[in-house]
Parts: structure tokens; C-alpha cells; sequence
């Protein structure tokens, strides 16, 4: 039985378009019919109530009101619980712009909705826009501003709820982003509530932390596992931990010490890498008397025979002559844990050699 391709990729697109497209569709079904009943409610009152028992314009209008405003509270009720949902199909930024908009349409048909009870007419409020625009911008510009920039954190920025970030340097997590402010709680334990107007103008300067930590390890001079010195304490250690914020080294007192990877990269805190002391290498003279390349031939014998004590054949250069004795130079890689004792093995080797022939032998 042959597969078509084409039908396979046709279903799963169809299964992920409606995946998407149920959740909206049962959302503004739901908001359709709460539209509904809120005009039905209205036009109820004024057919049963208001005009069989004669209630006064005034009267009748102050109830009108309150079923417009009882019946809009109850819709954006209904949009913020339903974010929730929304959240989970497209995510926190997608849901908090799609809520900031339907709310604010809902704002809108109800301030136009309270205005024709009232009989003002949409060419009224036309010819006086000019004048209403002016004092609403006096009024609620920096309430609107605010919402503005809400929209544009929002659509513009990359950080989102939950990312580790630097404030101006300081660094925090996001808990919530809102249409007015962004809140962000420091490590103090403090939470810390940023105009959103004061992002969009870069007033207050937030970096997402990416997490991987390659990007920091470039910048700094250092890695886990070196040995480094800090003008923070004046006092040398290990890097233990190292990520996208904060550096931990191991000082050699046993304390722990922790400072922020921002201070080093600005130049707070000054880092020295300490380089590695080539600590395997052995190298010392020896004087002896007598035959010279037995000796020699006795002290290579003698490192083969250890392996686990040197990592390399010595390497033995006459360095001078003195009448019957001779001065050589032996140089090897041995195990630094194990440096002195190899160094012994060495000295008593050429001593043995030299006995045979009752030669004396000095070392330097």
C-alpha cells in the first residue's frame, strides 16, 4: 500500500491549524454571545420596564449604564480568565498583546455605548474631537503612554516571563509583564516594578542573559578550573562554577566566593589568570669520578625500570671537566608527587656506580 505524501502533510497541517483555531473560535463564540445577551438585556429593560411603568429619562438611563457597565466588567472578566488558555496555544507575549487590544476595543464599544444613551451622536463627537483630544491628552497622557509602551515591550523586546535578566546592570527575573509596568525580582529577594515607558525611551536598560554560558566563557579571561587572583578580596583561588551571570571560586582557605560576571567585564573587578608552574621537570648536576657513561647508562636503566616515576628517559649532557672528575647536567619529566624521591633514585644510582671504582661524587 502506497503512502501519499501530500495527504499525510494535508492532515497534520489541518490538525495544527485547528489546534490553534478552536481555542479562538470558542473564545469569540463565547464573547458573541455575552455581546448578545448585553443587548438583549438592554432592549428588554426598555421595552418591559422602563416604558410600562414610566420611569424618568434620567432613571432610565442610569440603568441603562449600569447594565452596559455590570454586562462590560463581566466580558473583560471573561477575556483575562481566558489568557490562561491562550497562554498554553501561543504563548505569554502572543496572549498579552491579543488581551491588552480586546480589552481595549471592549473600553471602547462600552464608552460609545454609555455616550448613545446619552443620544451625543457619532457626528457630534467628530466636530468635537479636537477639543476632547486635548483634554483627554492632559488628562491621560502618561496612563496612555504607558499602555503604548506596554504594547511596544511587548512587540519589540526579545526578554519574556521567567528569563534571568541584568537591570542596569543589577541582575533579576522576570515575573510579569503588564500593559503599564514590567516587575522583576532581584536576587535580594525584592521585586521591582519598571514603567514600561522607561524601557521603550532606554531610560532602564534590561539584557536578557542568554543561557549559554560559551558566550560568557569568550569574554572572560578565565575558565573552570583555573587558578586565578581577585582584586575583590586580594586573594587567589579555583574557578569552581561558572555561568551566564555569576563566577564561584574555591579560595584556597576553603571559603567560597561568588561575584558577578558583569563586574569583571566592566572592569569592577580586575582578574589574573595564574599560569600553570611546570612542575614535572627534574633537572640537577651531578660531579662523579670514574667512568662517566657507565654511570650514564646506569641512570637511564635505572628511570626505564620506574615508569610510574618518570615520564621521560633522562637526558644527561657533560657539562665540564675538572682533572679525573666530570660534571654532568641530567634533566627528565617525572611525576611532581613523586619529584624528590626520583631525584634520590637518581643520586643513589650514580653512587652505586661509582663505588665500584671508590670515586668520590658531589651533587649540585
Amino acid at each position: 500500500m502506497s503512502l501519499n505524501l501530500s495527504t499525510i502533510w494535508n492532515g497534520l497541517r489541518c490538525n495544527r491549524t485547528s489546534q490553534f483555531a478552536y481555542p479562538l473560535k470558542r473564545f469569540f463564540t463565547i464573547l458573541t454571545i455575552l455581546a448578545i445577551v448585553t443587548i438583549s438585556v438592554v432592549l428588554a429593560f426598555d421595552q418591559f420596564i422602563a416604558k410600562p411603568l414610566g420611569l424618568p429619562t434620567l432613571l432610565s438611563q442610569t440603568y441603562r449604564i449600569m447594565i452596559l457597565i455590570i454586562f462590560g466588567l463581566l466580558i473583560i472578566f471573561f477575556i483575562r480568565r481566558s489568557n490562561l488558555l491562550i497562554i498554553k496555544r501561543f504563548g505569554v507575549q502572543i496572549a498579552t498583546i491579543f488581551q491588552f487590544f480586546m480589552v481595549l476595543a471592549v473600553v471602547i464599544v462600552e464608552v460609545f455605548s454609555i455616550l448613545d444613551v446619552f443620544q451625543v451622536s457619532g457626528t457630534t463627537l467628530l466636530v468635537s474631537g479636537g477639543i476632547v483630544t486635548i483634554v483627554i491628552g492632559l488628562v491621560i497622557s502618561t496612563f496612555a503612554g504607558n499602555i503604548l509602551a506596554g504594547a511596544l515591550v511587548l512587540i519589540t523586546h526579545s526578554f519574556r516571563v521567567g528569563d534571568t535578566v541584568l537591570v542596569n546592570g543589577v541582575p533579576g527575573k522576570i515575573v510579569a509583564i503588564t500593559t503599564m509596568t514590567t516587575q522583576i525580582k532581584n536576587d535580594l529577594g525584592g521585586q521591582i516594578n519598571i514603567p514600561n515607558t522607561a524601557i521603550a525611551q532606554g531610560t532602564i536598560i534590561i539584557t536578557r542573559i542568554q543561557p549559554d554560558a560559551t558566550v560568557t566563557e569568550g569574554r572572560l579571561p578565565y575558565s573552570i578550573g583555573d587558578r586565578i587572583y581577585t582584586t575583590y578580596m586580594n586573594t587567589e583561588g579555583t574557578v569552581s562554577e561558572l555561568d551566564t551571570l555569576r563566577t564561584k571560586i574555591r579560595l584556597d582557605s576553603g571559603s567560597e566566593l561568588t561575584f558577578l560576571n558583569s563586574t569583571v567585564i566592566t572592569g569592577a573587578v580586575a582578574i589574573a589568570k595564574i599560569m600553570p608552574v611546570n612542575d614535572d621537570e627534574l633537572k640537577f648536576s651531578l660531579t662523579i669520578e670514574g667512568d662517566a657513561e657507565k654511570t650514564i647508562d646506569k641512570i637511564k636503566h635505572t628511570a626505564g625500570s620506574n615508569p610510574s616515576m618518570f615520564k621521560s628517559a633522562p637526558q644527561v649532557l657533560y657539562s665540564s671537566l675538572k682533572q679525573k672528575a666530570v660534571e654532568l647536567e641530567i634533566s627528565c619529566k617525572v611525576d611532581p608527587k613523586k619529584k624528590s624521591e626520583a631525584k634520590n633514585l637518581l643520586l643513589k644510582t650514580a653512587y652505586l656506580s661509582n663505588t665500584e671504582h671508590d670515586g668520590p661524587h658531589s651533587e649540585k
